[in-house]
Formats: structure tokens, sequence, C-alpha cells
């Protein structure tokens, strides 16, 4: 979502905020690689890029439920400096989610079956529309429910990037049908087959990078995790 949401713009499909002028430090910026990063070890060995994603794929199809703790960067054409975002993400199979944001704001990012909500709670403002099956199978949302199957969705090859990270694949997806995305590159632990790393690389020449860590799977989540507390006086802007 590295769009303005209240002029309109289009709607990307997983949580990133971009502010103009009305909500400073939404942006949420890719990092780019550093040359004192090294080559992982793990790409000086022989591996199957289809049955990488496929168990990836299995992974997060299998699990009832999901939270873990992000880091969030993007790179925009138009904009200089970086900035980062990061929270937790809880999810709960096969139609919850929610995206808590601690900084550089706090924004929460809901879906609750057909229902998207987007809450500020600093500014007591509440985006509510529908969540709709294009938007629960967006690239960083479908992949990390586990919504898509990947070997259907995209074409998978091999494809090493510089990286910090020991012991993982790292994967290309291509897209098999034009959109937003030109190619998402992916980093997947080898022991675990769960996601450390996506990059996301826009057509228009963004760039969208998250980070994963402390993946807790499988625990029990309340309904009450999935509702937001909204104030009497919270503005409610609804629709597209």
């Amino acid at each position: 979502m590295a769009a303005n949401l209240r002029e309109g713009s289009k709607w990307t499909g997983f949580p990133v905020f971009l502010n103009t002028g009305w909500k400073a430090g939404c942006l949420f910026l890719f990092f780019l690689f550093g040359p004192l990063l090294r080559l992982s070890p793990a790409l000086a060995q022989d591996f199957n890029p289809q049955e990488v994603a496929l168990k990836l794929w299995e992974k997060l199809s299998s699990v009832t439920s999901l939270e873990a703790n992000f880091v969030q960067y993007y790179y925009s054409t138009q904009v200089e400096e970086p900035v980062a975002g990061r929270g937790k993400v809880f999810i709960r199979r096969p139609d919850r989610m929610r995206w808590d944001y601690s900084s550089p704001e706090k924004q929460i990012f809901l879906i609750k079956g057909e229902l998207l909500w987007i809450y500020f709670p600093e500014e007591k403002q509440l985006i509510k529309k529908e969540a709709n099956y294009e938007l629960q199978a967006g690239e960083i949302l479908g992949l990390l429910a586990g919504n898509v199957n990947l070997l259907e969705k995209y074409e998978v090859s091999a494809s090493p990037f510089p990286t910090n990270q020991k012991n993982v694949y790292q994967i290309r997806l291509t897209p098999r049908e034009p959109g937003q995305y030109s190619y998402l590159l992916l980093e997947i632990d080898r022991k675990s087959y769960l996601l450390s790393t996506a990059i996301l690389f826009e057509a228009t020449g963004g760039k969208l990078e998250y980070h994963f860590s402390q993946f807790k799977l499988n625990h029990k989540m309340s309904d009450e995790l999935f509702e937001v507390k909204i104030p009497a006086d919270c503005e409610i802007i609804e629709g597209d």
C-alpha cells in the first residue's frame, strides 16, 4: 500500500502506508544491500528451487496460526532517504490477519473474513474496505498466510543475492501474469522452511523488503486479538 489512501491511490495488497503531508513517517523503505554483506554459504550448494518453493508453501499453508516480528523497508524512486517500519504480524488461518506497527507510528492493519480495517490510533482514524480475494492473495499477504500455491502463480528459479544470513535458500519468483511486481527474491531458512526475507521489485522501480524473525507457530490466538477498540470520536472512512 505504498500510496496515500486518502487521495484514492491504487491499493497494492499489502500493509505499506505512504503519508504525503498528513501522516509523516508512514513510508517504509527498502534498504539496498551494502558492500560489507557476504554471500550465504547456501549459495555454493545445489538445490531444487521448485522443491524449496513447494516446501515453503506447504509449511505456511499447514499451520493453524503464525506470529512473527517484522522489519519493513521501502525505496521509492521519488524519495531520497530511507525510512523503516517494524512491528508484529499475527495470522490465524483461514481468514484472520493482523499487522501491528510500533514504529515509526502506531498503526493496525486488520483482516477479518471479508473485512479490512486500517486504524491510526494517534489520529483516531479508521479506514474500512472490502478484503477481497485479490488483496488476500497479494504477494506478501498471500505468501505469508499460505493462501497462494507458489508454483502455480510464479516461475521459480535459484537467484543468489548478498546476505548476512547463513543456512538459507535463495529463490526468485517471477509472476506468470503481469502485475505490480516484476519479480520477488525470497530467503528461506533451510531447517524450518520459514520465510526470513522477501524483496519485491515493482515494475515502476520501487523496491520493498521484509525481514521476519522469532516465529511462533500453531499457538492459540483469541478472537479478541482480531478486534480493535475504536473510540467514540474516531473518524471512519469507508469505501475504496
